[in-house]
């Protein structure tokens, strides 16, 4: 059993108290002061060379190696919960109406700074610099990863590589199993605000109006053959009209109508062709009805590229030291979005993100739920696995 492993299971106790205290306070995105301080007291509780705050609810810890200078390496969590009501029925459950820590950000927050006290413990055994980044609002676009970057975090010392981790819901006997994928990981997202603008009149007398609510059915229809007929077939993206609204009564034509979509890819090529279509749809339609179609595109986050030979580096970490982590590679990406993709497309940064396998409480349900209740044995394997894959990175020659 490697010493990664010995000092994961050592701290097991206190990082599962240190996650249920973070659990029952939840926090908005950049609203997290309490969950802020309280990661600044730990680490430097723990011997942080340095704790510095980026933004007012970010924290960076930096450890310096005790062999000397080296290469800088990163590793991520973002710390922001959920605007939902908890129905978990667990003892440390949010003690905060309606805001809940249901993506799993009170175990990655935990993880880091299990990791973060794993390395101070072994200092004088690695050369080089590590940077544990505490993000906030991952979970309220545009995010907290742009601001982080503007801030300067991957600098000073220059990061050369970073990495993060996310739990996802699995059985239970799987619990700690890192999944390994090389290439495109998570997709880019955007969303759209689409007003249609038209002219109201009386239901008796059509003629006489530019019906916002027929024109908002045919731009539904035309938008959903942007996928089918836009998009190279080995290619992906995604296109979900998620809201409709108009009309205020049954004889009243109404003269505008609202409809948002959100959109998903992996490539640059799939983004432009779906932003390029969407104008020119609505502009078409809004043309064929006598409407004026007005669109807001709010940017959300670039799609996250794993670094093939980060992923090898990590593969390599756990096949020596197997006590230390399970891994897997998965046969496709994850098709969710993450900001974390900001720290390598900023910066040309290579970066690896991986899920980690977190079982399931007393049903199996998918994160953002208001049941989600992870196993706390994650937090083993994930502190021991990623100080594992860090320190390699570290040593690497």
């Amino acid at each position: 059993m490697s010493q990664c492993k010995i000092l994961a299971d050592a701290f097991f106790d206190e990082l599962v108290s240190i996650r249920r205290d973070i659990h029952s306070h939840p926090e908005l995105g950049m609203k997290e002061v309490r969950t802020s301080a309280l990661i600044r007291e730990e680490l430097k509780k723990m011997g942080m060379d340095e704790v510095l705050s980026p933004l007012p609810t970010g924290v960076v810890g930096i450890l310096h190696g005790g062999r000397g200078p080296g290469r800088c390496v990163a590793m991520r969590a973002d710390i922001d919960a959920l605007p939902l009501q908890e129905e978990t029925g667990l003892p440390y459950a949010s003690t905060t109406p309606d805001v809940m820590h249901a993506c799993g950000h009170d175990l990655h927050t935990t993880m880091l700074l299990g990791v973060a006290k794993v390395l101070c413990r072994m200092r004088d055994s690695f050369a080089g610099t590590v940077k544990f980044i505490f993000q906030p609002s991952e979970d309220t676009m545009p995010g907290g990863s742009r601001p982080m970057v503007a801030a300067g975090v991957m600098e000073n010392p220059h990061v050369d590589a970073i990495y993060g981790m996310h739990i996802t819901p699995s059985e239970n006997d799987q619990v700690g199993t890192l999944n390994l994928y090389k290439g495109y990981y998570t997709t880019a997202v955007d969303i759209f605000d689409i007003d249609i603008n038209g002219k109201s009149g009386h239901g008796s007398a059509p003629h006489t109006a530019d019906d916002a609510i027929v024109a908002a059915g045919y731009l539904i229809a035309a938008l959903q053959q942007i996928v089918s007929r836009r998009i190279d077939p080995m290619d992906m993206a995604v296109f979900t009209i998620g809201t409709m609204s108009g009309g205020s009564a049954v004889n009243i034509i109404s003269g505008h109508a609202k409809i948002t979509g959100v959109s998903r890819y992996y490539t640059d090529t799939a983004r432009q062709t779906v932003i390029e279509q969407v104008d020119r749809i609505c502009s078409g339609i809004g043309t064929a009805f006598g409407c004026r179609i007005d669109v807001k595109k709010t940017e959300g986050y670039a799609a996250t590229f794993n670094d093939a030979h980060l992923v090898d580096i990590a593969e390599k970490a756990l096949q020596e030291e197997p006590a230390d982590g399970k891994y897997a590679y998965i046969e496709k990406p994850f098709s969710g979005s993450e900001d974390f993709s900001f720290y390598s497309r900023l910066t040309g940064t290579p970066g690896a993100f991986f899920m980690i396998n977190a079982g399931h409480g007393a049903e199996m349900v998918s994160l953002h739920n208001a049941k989600c209740a992870p196993n706390e044995e994650v937090i083993r394997y994930g502190v021991s696995g990623m100080s594992r894959v860090l320190l390699a990175y570290l040593a690497e020659k």
